[in-house]
């Protein structure tokens, strides 16, 4: 008699453990004492919806279609795969968490959603399963690419990874709203998209010098992003069977953050070039310019201008900073979070 095998239809289909979080581990584990002072108490919830537009409820709050799929005879605005979305309605804005079979995104809006709210706090868990391949764009919760083999292959074919983002602003505080400088606002938000024009580069570069404002924090951070974030990630992760746990750190300052709770780089050639970063701070200093961690950050990604473009006193002769958040190279690095990914897992 003909044994049929046992399909583990769940795993076919892309269903992963990390889309089973529920709504209040995220709420408890991610959402932090001072969002949730900024948000108020939850009032109420609407119901469960399950969504395939890539049009929100309101402006801020669509999806993505990285790979064009066409649904419904061809139609655009829609997604491959639909979205469980949850809107819980709180004393100042709401609550939203939107998740899919291998993604959940929480996102904290200040205001009315009816009337141009503030994002203040988005929270994400991702498993990279499908990295390196097509299938990990077709999420309609992504909005950067994964598909290239060579820059996102994931770590370890026995492991179960996932990759953790997080953003957090006090409303508010955005450059623009201080400035009412739209061009500016995008420069200290994405500076390496400024590259192919240096002389503006260097203009707005000298400008936000002298801020309190790293490269990619176009508002003031949230204190307590920082401390409370990483170890709700891992407790949500550690639950859900994951064996390592990772991201993508867009800036020196992001980096050392994930090195100080505990992560490490995944390829020896970007553990290489950050040592080499670090040097040519220290030369930086050395030579009597101090500087700020803010700083810190900036001279990293000055490095990528043309090297005759490099402002006199940062030049640190050679290494560049790997990853520019507009292709697919990205600074990878990693924390075990089982005994079977510490054994599988040599630090570079």
């Amino acid at each position: 008699m003909f044994k049929f095998p046992n399909l583990d239809v769940a795993e076919q289909l892309g269903i992963t453990p990390i889309c089973m979080a529920s709504d209040f581990e995220i709420w408890t584990h991610l959402v932090t004492p001072t969002v949730k002072g900024l948000l108020g108490p939850i009032l109420s919830q609407a119901a469960p919806e399950t969504l395939d537009t890539m049009e929100g409820k309101f402006p801020g709050d669509e999806v993505s279609n990285l790979n064009d799929h066409r649904l419904y005879g061809g139609k655009t605005g829609f997604v491959r795969f639909p979205y469980a979305y949850s809107y819980y309605k709180t004393l100042n804005g709401a609550f939203i968490i939107k998740r899919d079979g291998v993604k959940f995104e929480a996102f904290c809006w200040y205001g009315e959603t009816g009337r141009s709210p503030e994002l203040i706090l988005k929270a994400a868990l991702r498993d990279r399963r499908f990295d390196g391949t097509v299938r990990a764009n077709d999420t309609a919760l992504v909005e950067f690419p994964y598909d290239d083999p060579k820059f996102n292959t994931p770590l370890h074919p026995q492991l179960k990874s996932v990759e953790l983002s997080i953003y957090g602003f006090m409303p508010g505080s955005r450059i623009l709203d201080a400035t009412g400088e739209p061009e500016f606002d995008r420069f200290v938000a994405s500076p390496f998209s400024f590259l192919d024009r240096p002389d503006l580069f260097l203009t707005y570069f000298k400008r936000a010098w002298n801020t309190k404002r790293s490269p990619g924090q176009f508002a003031a951070p949230i204190k307590d992003v920082a401390s409370h974030s990483l170890p709700g990630f891992e407790r949500i992760a550690r639950a859900h069977g994951y064996d390592v746990i990772e991201m993508a750190a867009s800036h020196y300052h992001v980096a050392k953050w994930a090195q100080s709770g505990g992560y490490v780089f995944s390829s020896a050639a970007q553990a290489q070039m950050f040592a080499a970063i670090q040097v040519g701070l220290a030369s930086i200093r050395a030579a009597g310019y101090p500087l700020t961690r803010t700083q810190q950050s900036w001279a990293c990604v000055v490095q990528n201008l043309p090297v005759e473009r490099i402002p006199e006193g940062l030049n640190m002769n050679g290494p560049t900073w790997m990853q520019d958040n507009l292709g697919q190279q990205c600074l990878w690095v990693h924390k075990p979070l089982t005994d079977k990914a510490r054994g599988l897992l040599t630090p570079p």
